[in-house]
């Protein structure tokens, strides 16, 4: 299999964005790419028989249209996943996905936070979560949940390159380092 190019896909994403403003509704076809992200995702076979060199590039096409074509898919998407089959790069659909994600966020002038939790959030933390981190930025907010029970309490974000340490454990490891150099 070949390496990952997170810089190829950032180029596959970069054309898609281009193409779909053009058309009118780049959050449409970042619907469509998820998608199709998650049925890869979701079946072990199906990748393998896309990534595998036996099957030829019409047969990979046959299966991406039978796959993708009646679902709803965009013409677009279904030209990308061809053009990517028979290039032998559909292993990028995760990155690429992923990257068409946060320039259509840039785009939009919306910045993306991850936020992990020791506990679920409910509706009304997330919002005021939302809010800080909007009067924080300046910008609209798109926020991604997760749950990790070792944080303790509190909550870590991600958000433009910068991480944001308001956990139980972040605290205890400062007051571990700071114990330690006293």
């Amino acid at each position: 299999m070949k390496r990952l190019s997170a810089g190829a896909a950032r180029r596959y994403a970069r054309a898609l964005l281009d193409v779909a403003i053009n058309r009118g509704d780049p959050r449409a076809l970042e619907r469509e790419l998820s998608g199709v992200r998650a049925d890869l995702a979701g079946s072990a076979e199906l990748r393998a028989a896309l990534q595998s060199p036996a099957l030829g590039a019409e047969r990979k096409r046959a299966l991406i249209s039978a796959l993708w074509g009646k679902t709803g898919t965009s013409d677009l998407l279904g030209r990308l996943l061809e053009l990517l089959a028979e290039r032998d790069r559909l292993e990028l659909v995760p990155l690429i996905a992923e990257s068409y994600r946060l320039l259509v966020l840039a785009h939009e002038n919306v910045a993306s936070a991850d936020v992990v939790s020791a506990v679920t959030l409910d509706a009304e933390q997330l919002a005021a979560v939302e809010a800080a981190l909007q009067k924080a930025t300046g910008t609209r907010v798109e926020i991604e949940t997760s749950v990790d029970a070792e944080l303790l309490g509190g909550i870590l974000v991600k958000l433009g390159g910068r991480h944001y340490d308001g956990s139980v454990r972040g605290r205890l490891k400062a007051l571990r380092a700071s114990l330690a150099g006293a």
